[in-house]
């Protein structure tokens, strides 16, 4: 039979395991990422612009390193419509990093606590 030091001993482990259990569960959780709704809508509003804002980028300089006899004479219309279009593309990316960094704040707080 058992002596109740044995008990003793299984019951204390059996804790610990429960213990550990729910520390991994927790850990598995804050691990997992998930995107509420207003994140995916911010990414599919804010995506096409900065994809365009970046192709557009790409084209302005093909073209001038292409042909820049062609495209010389109107390259400032060109950096103007270029400089118009990177005003809501800052500001989005603006929006999206301050995000990400009240989010990384938000976690580091959770994890001092």
């Amino acid at each position: 039979m058992a002596s109740d030091n044995e008990i003793n001993e299984i019951a204390e482990i059996k804790e610990e395991l429960a213990s550990a259990k729910i520390e991994i569960a927790s850990l598995k959780i804050k691990a997992t990422t998930t995107l509420t709704g207003n994140e995916f809508i911010t990414i599919i509003l804010i995506g096409p612009v900065i994809a365009a804002f970046v192709i557009l980028g790409i084209i302005i300089v093909w073209k001038t390193t292409s042909n820049p006899d062609l495209v010389a004479p109107h390259l400032d219309i060109i950096l103007v419509a270029f400089a118009i279009f990177s005003n809501p593309v800052s500001g989005a990316l603006g929006a999206v990093v301050g995000k990400f960094a009240d989010e990384k704040s938000s976690r580091k707080k959770e994890n001092e606590t």
